[in-house]
């Protein structure tokens, strides 16, 4: 086939234009999809109160409408579909709907929908329980492109909770208008980091070597659980220093903070000479590995149990950044956490 190097640009040109408008389609139909399943929702509530139903009347009229919705449209209007889209509508009662949904804020709530979420998306956001949750993934789901499958998984290991134990009530408010936000190595770190997905059992015995592999054949899933802007280097990483092999476990790089992240794992509790050793490695990182855009170096140390108080004294003073984090095997109890941030809010003296 011959080669046109002239046409090379015009090409390029050409399919940029047809990527943009198909984007742009897809968020035509979705913005129309969201108007629509918003509009059946305040119709259904509309009826709801004009009928003054209780829950048995309204399931009834749900399940009527459904079977006739699906029998002359199809797909898409299962009784389980019209209980989200009513929820929709109450979550988000300020929507217009003569506009786009884009930048369209409840006045009740300050919740903004955003066309560039499906409503496959939104199906999952409307079981977050408070209007803090909801307003965190929605910023998250936009700023680091989750899937849906994703977005699942960030709400059932409570992501929101963890992150926001780690600040105080104006924090967690500004958590939730904005997202989490990277802008220090204190950004990308949780504690507890949740393992689920490794499927170990919590009462089985297993060794540091055998954690990395879970980890390294969960790798997806594992920089998902980090968080946005990591990029995966390697595993038992070498370094030489005199004539000494030292290997650390997993390294990645952190593509916001420009910064090498290492991360040690620990089957058991947190040593001092863990943190030492991690020094070490930071140092080394920083000397032999940087280049001359890098940021220092930040060290992770995952544990299953954490002194707090030999964590304190043991970092305390030194330049380098080394946090400990405990892991844990299984997701959360959301109603625990969900009950601290209420005793956080209580303390601070803060109104949601």
């Amino acid at each position: 086939m011959t080669s046109f190097p002239a046409y090379s640009n015009l090409v390029t040109r050409i399919k940029e234009l047809v990527l943009q408008a198909r984007s742009r389609i897809v968020k035509t139909i979705n913005a129309e999809l969201l108007v629509t399943y918003w509009t059946i929702g305040k119709l259904i509530v509309e009826k709801e109160k004009q009928s003054r139903f209780d829950d048995l009347s309204l399931r009834k009229m749900l399940i009527e409408i459904s079977r006739e919705l699906s029998r002359d449209l199809g797909k898409g209007f299962s009784r389980s579909q019209l209980v989200y889209m009513r929820l929709f509508y109450l979550r988000f009662p300020g929507l217009t709907v003569s506009n786009q949904t884009k930048k369209k804020q409840s006045p009740r709530t300050g919740l903004t929908v955003s066309d560039q979420l499906s409503w496959s998306h939104y199906i999952e956001l409307l079981k977050c329980e408070s209007d803090l949750e909801l307003s965190f993934y929605i910023k998250s789901s936009i700023r680091e492109n989750w899937s849906v499958r994703e977005l699942r998984r960030q709400i059932d290991s409570a992501l929101f909770e963890r992150i926001a134990l780690s600040k105080d009530g104006k924090g967690v408010k500004a958590l939730a208008q904005k997202g989490r936000i990277i802008e220090s190595p204190y950004d990308i770190t949780r504690d507890p980091y949740v393992l689920e997905f490794l499927n170990i059992p919590v009462h089985i015995r297993y060794s540091e070597k055998a954690l990395e592999q879970r980890i390294i054949d969960n790798l997806q899933n594992f920089i998902l659980e980090l968080g946005n802007g990591f990029a995966f280097i390697g595993r038992q990483y070498r370094i030489t220093i005199d004539n000494t092999h030292y290997y650390i476990d997993l390294v990645f790089y952190h593509r916001i903070l420009k910064c090498f992240v290492l991360i040690d794992l620990k089957v058991r509790g947190i040593k001092h000479a863990d943190i030492g050793q991690m020094n070490l490695y930071l140092n080394y990182f920083a000397t032999e590995q940087n280049q001359a855009n890098d940021n220092p170096p930040v060290g992770i140390i995952l544990v299953k149990r954490k002194g707090e108080i030999l964590v304190e004294y043991t970092t305390t003073g030194l330049p380098n950044k080394i946090f400990v984090s405990k892991y844990q095997l299984y997701l959360p109890d959301k109603k625990v956490l969900r009950k601290k941030i209420e005793e956080l809010f209580e303390d601070t003296k803060i109104k949601r």
